[in-house]
């Protein structure tokens, strides 16, 4: 999955041309664009996912801006079984990381896609009709309810994900939540997880954040690190460290962004916690 640019304009008024050429009553438009306008669109601010696979486009959507705290998207098309659904789901994903919790789509009113959708979690919150080229269109307008994505302290019905992410033994948490445990928490389903222990010369050491497939690139592994700062600076540590590894290296503009420092001698990224808990402090 990846952001459309100008270069894939060509190809995505391929793939539109294509998917909507059997069914026009499902295009939103009195026809799908040529490259030069899907161009332009792109320059001007309009934004598509395109989904790839063997090098190829494989199906592209096009987000909508949210408005009044709702997510949207339509121009929904797939040239490859699955791609459809991946769309759905990365256009979702990006709606939760900019803490929305519904996403809602107008389609035509058929059965056929009316279940497609109603399979994503869709369920149908309105029908009307609407003036369409020379006639009308029946139009029923969907939404799914998005879990709400958190880090939260850790729970006793987290041991096995943790133990499954971490390779810790599950045992210790199912006897209650571990000082300094916390949790990547998409709903019910436990998509990370986070330590920090706090030593007795008042520096923190916060384990490498451990993510689910296909949470990465998100942001989780960042706002997990700063809640586990946040935890240590509440129970007396006075900085923090972070191992800097393949796997943090790439939170570099994130953590630097929020005070961190990057210590290349000592491999870790290093913060101090008093500038931390003073800056929530006037948050507050």
């Amino acid at each position: 999955m990846r952001a459309a640019g100008g270069d894939d304009a060509p190809a995505m008024a391929a793939l539109l041309a294509e998917a909507f050429a059997a069914s026009d009553a499902c295009y939103p438009e009195a026809a799908p664009p040529d490259a030069a306008g899907l161009a332009l669109r792109l320059q001007t601010g309009e934004a598509f996912l395109l989904a790839e696979r063997d090098g190829g486009l494989a199906g592209c959507v096009r987000r909508r801006e949210a408005e009044e705290g709702i997510g949207g998207f339509d121009l929904l098309a797939s040239a490859r079984a699955g791609a459809g659904r991946a769309l759905v789901r990365a256009v979702e994903a990006r709606a939760q990381d900019g803490g929305l919790r519904l996403v809602r789509a107008r389609i035509p009113d058929e059965p056929r896609l009316a279940g497609y959708f109603a399979a994503l979690g869709y369920l149908p919150v309105g029908r009307a009709r609407e003036p369409f080229r020379e006639g009308t269109l029946a139009v029923l307008t969907v939404e799914r309810r998005l879990p709400l994505l958190t880090v939260r302290e850790q729970r006793r019905g987290d041991a096995e994900a943790i133990a499954a992410l971490t390779g810790e033994d599950p045992w210790p948490f199912t006897q209650g939540p571990r000082p300094g445990w916390f949790v990547a928490a998409d709903g019910e389903r436990v998509a990370g997880a986070i330590h920090a222990r706090v030593g007795r010369d008042g520096r923190a050491a916060i384990r490498e954040p451990a993510l689910a497939p296909g949470y990465e690139g998100r942001g989780l592994d960042a706002w997990m690190v700063e809640r586990a700062a946040h935890h240590a600076g509440t129970h007396g540590a006075h900085a923090a460290e972070l191992p800097l590894t393949a796997g943090t290296r790439p939170l570099r503009a994130r953590l630097e962004a929020r005070g961190w420092d990057v210590d290349r001698e000592g491999g870790r990224y290093v913060r101090r916690l008093g500038d931390l808990l003073l800056d929530d402090a006037f948050a507050q």
